[in-house]
Parts: C-alpha cells; structure tokens; sequence
C-alpha cells in the first residue's frame, strides 16, 4: 500500500504527517501467486505451568529458505488438547524475523499441546504451510499432586495395539515381467513404526523373497512379479503373526529406478514386453520438478527394453524433487521422490569455551558461519541453551524447511536425515520418501487442486468496518473515515472513504499492546454521520484437530520440572505466576472472544441487570451502573478519555470497561456516549470481571439497547482501545558477577536470545551464567543466512 502524506492542522496544534490508506483490498484476481513458510525455534518442548515458552520466528519463500518480506503479520496460537485457542500472539515481522514468548497458566492442566503459526496469505492454502510443533506441558497444582507424590507415568501399552503393513514400489506399480524395489512401512494404530520380517510367497506356496525392516519400521526388497500370478505376504511383527496382500502388478507398464549422488540423477527406466512393443524407438519423456516448478525436462528414446539416463544436478536447488516418466502421448507412468544435496552448503558452528563449567560460571559460546569458500556467512540466527534433562526433540530449522513442511505426517527424528555424523542418511532419507513421501508432498497436492485466493498477504495491522444508517440497516458510501492513534509506529493519523458496500479499509498500520484508537466518520462537508462499525481483527483458522498422543512423559523428567517450579513459586525467582496471583477454578473456564483476545473467566461473579420502569429514575447509564454495580467508582478528573464514565480497580489501579453493543463484538468500544443513556433505553446490563490472555483485568459491560438508542449524535466516533502487536518480554539472563541472591537458580532453560547477527566475518559471541543444576547444558541454534540458506548446529557441555 502506498500511504500518501498530509497536513492535518484542524486536529493538531503541531504539524503531523497523516496517511491515506487504501479503501479496500487488493484485487485478489490481480496478486501473483506465491508462497510462504514459517518456522518458530522454540527454546524447548517439555514446560510445567508457570513456566515460559520462549520462541523465534522465521518467515521464508515457500520454494526456498530466503527469508521474506511478503507479510509482515504472523499469527502464533496456543493449542490445547481438545484443538482449543488458549492464547494468540500477532507477531511483527520485519525482513522475515520475529519474536514472541507465551506464560503457562497455572489453571491449564496436564497433555500434549501444540504451537501454530501462520500468516493470512497462508489460509489460502488449508494446512499446507502452517507451522505446528507439539509441547508437553505438565501441571502439578490443579491435580492436587506435589512433585514428591506423583504417580509413575503408566506406560502406553502396543502389544494390543492395531498394526499394518503397507507397500510402495518405486515409480508407483508393479509390472508384470519387471523387477523393481519395494519400500514398505509397518505402523500401529498411533502412528508408530514397527519392527517386522516377512515373506513374499506365490500362489503355489514358494517364497519369493523375503525382507527385514528397520527399527523404524521401514525397509526394501527388490521383486519381480511374474505374468497371471499373485503374491501375498506373511510375517510377524515381534512375536504377532501377520498377511497381507501385495499390490496387483500391471499387465503392461513401465518401471522407473533411481539413484542419487552429489554430481547426478540416474534414471533406469524398463518396458516390459508388451509395453516395449507398442513404444519402441518412441520418445519418453523425463521431468523433474522443484516445488511445484520444472528444472528439469528431456526425453530418451525406447531403442531397447531398458535404457538409462544421467541427469547433472548442478544448479537444481537444494531440497526435494519429484522425477517424472511420462510416455509419447506425454502421459505420466512413475513417478517418485528424490532429495537433491545442496552444492553452496553453510558451515555453522556454536562452539562452548571449554567441555565443562561450575555453577553459576560464566560461558562464553563462540559462533561461527562461513559458506562452502570458507567466506564468511551473515546469519540471523537464535540460540537455546538447556538443561539435558529435558529430552531432544531431534528437529530444526534445516530438517523442518526441507523435509517435514514438504512431506505431511510425523516424521520422527528428522534431524537425522542432515546430520553429517550420519553416515547413513542419505539411504535412510530416501527410505523415508519412498514409503511415506510422495503420497503427503504438498506440491503435488497443490498441482492437484485448484488455488483459490481469498485473503491476501498483510503489510501490517488491518482495521476494517462498516457506515451504516443509524435506524435502517442500510450502508452509507463515501463518508470519509479519519483514524488517529497516539502510540502508533509511524504514523499517526489514517484516512479512506467508504466503497458503495459502505465498507472501510485500512492497513498497513503499526502499533504494540494495547492502544487507544480513534476513528470517526463524516461526509464529504464535514458533517457527523451514520453508526460507524468496526469488523473483528482477526478471526480463527480452523484446522483439523490435534492427533492425540497418549504417550507420557518419563517420572523422572516430571518429578524434576514440578519441584523447580514448586520452588520458583515459593521464593518467585523469575517471572513465574504466583499462586496467589490467579485463583485457579478449572471447572468455570467461561471464555470471551473480543477481537484478537480470548477472555477467560476464573469464577468471578457477573451481574446480569434486566430493566424495567423502576429503574426510569436514575439520570442515566453512568448513575446507574455507580448506583448498583459492586466496585464501580467515577473515572478520574484528569482521565485521557474524560472524567465521564466509570471505572473498576484492579490491581489497585482504576481501569475502564470495556463496552459491547447488542452482541456485536465489533463494537469493543470504551465510547463515552453511551454513558449517558438514558435507562428507559435499555433493556439489559450485564458486567463480566474477565482475564486476558496476559493474565491482564477486563471489566466488560454488555448492553443490549433499544432501537430509538441508536440514535444519539455520537455513533460516528469510535474510541477503542485495541492490541495491537506483541511486544516480546526479555529472557531473565542473572548476572552472577556481581554478589547474587542466595536462592537457588534451577532454570530449566539457562539461556535463550531470539535474535542474533554475525558480523563481516561470520562470528558472533554470547555470553550467560550457568544456574545452580549440576548437569549437561545442550545448545541448539537455528538461523538463516542473507543468501538464503537455513543452517542448525547444537553442541553441549557439562556443569559440574
């Protein structure tokens, strides 16, 4: 959007810089398709309540792992287990970086929830690019257990559990006449890999072959299906015995092989009899893709039964492709996955100044980037250090951006298909896309579909509403709307017109917490008009619900997290919530959505007033609600909004309510002019004491008016009071330099920073103070360089 600037002298004793924003949103029809991923480094995935989740976000091109401008907003939510918003953050991103953290409520109970994060040109695209992790998050307070009478976790019992067993031949079928390599994959009922062996076994009883599987559950054998026949599979898993059918084979067909190394792609590709008789010195043709784009296109012809061809790699980007064969009447016959290693590889190091620390020392991490020229690498990158107490989750940036956001489904330990002390893992990678990849890769399912464009990308808060008459429901065009925030980056006043819908739009705008926010409405003479309305900021996407895991987490790690925090709480080191701060009734858990907030009730009484003719007396709404609301006093002399008006004390502080209007929560308004009321125009008050997602007081009153309410002279002024982006609190990082508290620090988290730069010469130096848990310290960092390229690295070290 171009702002355009203006004077504003009619409003300001000052000269101030106004911005006309657009009127409505971009043509959808006129965007040019492209695409985003996000990823967030959190700094763990075991939490107890009262404890902090502390996150770094990264917005990249969809096609690559350069980081993006394309949206400035981004949108991260605290799932429960039942798929419920607990809390969401709007995060500012600038040249694709951002930052945020969640406090754990000591009221949520014990179970696995999940962290998402989107942007709105994301829900374009259902779930293909929303960022989820799963967290663990245990609560010791709720349960009435203390950490010394937990019981043991119960382990998940899979003995009874309901296992398959499923075959994928490479390139899509079996041909009659052809060998090819099978990759099969074993799972029980909740997802997890099972180790099997079995036999192929003909029709006449021999065995044809027989194959092992890994660990994981995965494995390959080669076979080769003959004419009329039909085969069947018999094993066990463990000591359960099992069959299963193999896949029908073709009666005419193709068979594609492929094999990968650092300078080639080499494709076997056999026609069995009588698919070599009907395309004999024909033209195939072969295509590889990258992300939905061709990198690749030639064509060999069928001279004889089986030809091959080599295919270089140098400049294919890095990451997954698909390998497609298609015939002369350009029709796909298989087609299969393959990963492309990255030429232009980064060096990333974190390297600890010595293998072991005392408690509270301080420790000096050296990091270092340089790309495969050994020049230095400028990264942005984002760093954890944690107790190893708290298990691995075995994921990072890399394996995310390459492989999990491309391949839908769990993939467990993905770390391990980029660790370079795996020598194993390019065979184990391709392993894995040959079994689970190609039916879950997103880009085929988007080429599969058509895109429809319905919410655009967003360079920063949007506010939008609506003019409508005051008695009619009927919209006004063109009144000119004026938007002014005190606080807001930039900028301070907005202005646009309303289209013939009588709807405004403004975006673009930029603002932290919650700020006063004012906007009116007038015609083209400058006179007061219509009942201005403003839309609800963001809505919720809605997403599949979460699988459920029933596995727990070990005793050991549960016992430890509850008696740290037991601790915290009692001598409240850090920003950990006191029990007396919040009285926890889990059972009244009433919610209120009000634009990006969810209000929560913790069994805080309403008041619910019904109007009726005894009531005509009191002068108006303001003498009412002082008359007969509990806690309400006058707003102050000296108040910003005005001395009408009430308030309430929280915290001993005076707050203002917060005003809905005939159940449109659009209206979130602290308007002055319904105050003054009269009661013969009200027909119901009803006073909610609710907590925000911070945990924040909120009075909300709720008027349900009458139809001759609405027509007071003040409906074209809002003044609302709105949150705006999440300003990210600071990790508590002791310095113990200096004399310290004689508390025990048992941080589970020693150190996070969400937003580190190399220097000219790719280095970077961090430093922090151990706490007082003698253990091992793993230090993970995710990051991405100015070219594009994702980098991770962890390392460890003791204290001791």
């Amino acid at each position: 959007m171009n702002l355009k600037k203006y004077i504003w002298l009619s409003l300001l004793s000052a000269v101030t810089l106004c911005s006309s924003a657009q009127q409505k949103a971009t043509d959808k029809q006129s965007v040019k398709l492209f695409f985003e991923k996000s990823y967030l480094q959190v700094d763990r995935s075991y939490y107890s309540t009262g404890e902090d989740v502390w996150f770094s976000a990264y917005l990249v091109n969809g096609k690559s792992s350069s980081l993006t401008s394309t949206s400035n907003n981004l949108y991260v939510e605290l799932i429960s287990p039942k798929s419920e918003v607990l809390e969401r953050k709007m995060i500012r991103l600038d040249g694709g970086l951002g930052k945020g953290d969640f406090k754990l409520k000591d009221s949520i109970p014990s179970g696995w929830y999940a962290i998402r994060a989107y942007t709105n040109w994301m829900r374009n695209f259902g779930e293909d690019f929303v960022f989820q992790k799963r967290i663990h998050i245990s609560n010791n307070i709720i349960e009435n257990a203390s950490y010394f009478t937990r019981n043991p976790v119960k382990k998940t019992d899979v003995s009874n559990s309901k296992k398959s067993i499923a075959f994928f031949p490479e390139g899509g079928s079996l041909v009659e006449g052809l060998t090819s390599i099978v990759a099969f994959k074993t799972n029980d009922d909740i997802g997890n890999g099972v180790k099997a062996i079995g036999s192929v076994i003909s029709s006449k009883g021999d065995t044809v072959t027989t194959f092992q599987s890994t660990d994981a559950g995965m494995g390959i054998f080669a076979f080769t299906p003959k004419a009329d026949e039909k085969y069947k599979v018999e094993g066990f898993y463990g000591k359960e015995k099992f069959s299963s059918e193999m896949p029908i084979s073709l009666k005419k067909g193709l068979s594609l092989h492929v094999t990968t190394d650092s300078l080639n792609i080499k494709a076997n590709i056999s026609a069995n009899e009588l698919m070599f008789s009907e395309l004999k010195d024909r033209s195939i043709s072969v295509v590889v893709k990258h992300a939905g784009d061709n990198i690749y296109s030639g064509s060999i012809k069928l001279s004889k039964a089986t030809v091959s061809v080599s295919i270089p790699i140098k400049g294919f980007p890095n990451g997954i492709a698909s390998i497609t064969l298609l015939d002369d009447q350009n029709r796909p016959n298989c087609e299969r996955l393959i990963f492309i290693q990255d030429e232009n590889k980064v060096n990333f190091s974190i390297s600890p100044s010595k293998a072991a620390y005392k408690p509270r020392e301080k420790v000096v991490i050296k990091v270092k980037a340089t790309n495969f020229l050994g020049q230095p690498a400028k990264t942005s990158f984002s760093l954890a250090a944690v107790d190893g107490l708290i298990p691995d989750d075995e994921s990072d940036i890399v394996s995310y951006l390459t492989l999990q956001s491309e391949v839908k489904g769990d993939i467990k330990n993905a770390a391990q298909y980029f660790d370079a002390k795996n020598p194993s893992r390019l065979k184990q990678l391709d392993l894995l896309l040959l079994t689970q990849g190609w039916r879950d890769y997103i880009w085929r399912k988007l080429a599969d579909s058509a895109i429809k464009i319905s919410y655009l990308p967003e360079p920063g808060i949007t506010i939008k509403g609506l003019v409508r008459e005051k008695l009619a429901d009927k919209p006004i065009p063109n009144m000119n709307i004026t938007l002014f925030g005190t606080n807001f980056t930039g900028d301070k006043i907005f202005t646009t017109k309303t289209d013939q819908n009588g709807h405004y739009f403004l975006d673009g705008l930029s603002w932290y917490g919650n700020q006063a926010v004012k906007i009116s409405s007038k015609d083209d003479k400058g006179k007061k008009g219509g009942w201005l309305q403003i839309d609800t900021l963001i809505k919720p996407l809605n997403l599949a619900p979460l699988k459920t895991i029933s596995s727990g987490i070990s005793n050991t790690l549960n016992v430890e997290i509850g008696k740290r925090m037991d601790y915290n709480r009692t001598y409240k080191f850090g920003d950990s919530i006191s029990l007396n701060d919040i009285e926890i009734k889990a059972a009244q858990n009433n919610k209120v959505v009000l634009f990006q907030d969810i209000l929560t009730s913790f069994g805080y009484p309403e008041e619910v007033f019904n109007i009726t003719a005894a009531d005509y007396s009191y002068k108006g709404l303001e003498h009412f609600l002082l008359t007969k609301a509990k806690g309400s006093y006058p707003a102050e002399e000296n108040d910003s909004l005005g001395s009408e008006g009430v308030t309430f004390i929280a915290n001993g502080k005076k707050v203002r309510p917060v005003i809905r209007v005939n159940n449109r929560e659009e209206l979130f308004t602290e308007r002055l002019d319904y105050y003054s009321l009269t009661m013969d125009q009200i027909n119901q008050v009803k006073i909610q004491h609710l907590l925000n997602s911070t945990g924040k007081d909120v009075y909300l009153i709720s008027l349900n008016l009458k139809d001759e309410a609405l027509r007071g002279p003040n409906l074209d002024l809002l003044n609302l009071n709105l949150n705006g982006y999440y300003a990210a609190r600071t990790f508590y990082s002791p310095n113990y330099s200096s004399p310290a508290t004689p508390n025990k620090d048992l941080r589970t988290t020693v150190f996070w920073t969400p937003s580190v730069k190399t220097n000219e010469n790719g280095e970077a130096t961090i430093t922090y103070f151990n706490g007082d848990n003698k253990t091992d310290i793993l230090i993970k960092a995710d990051g991405i360089t100015d070219k594009g390229v994702a980098v991770s690295a962890k390392t460890a070290y003791k204290v001791q």
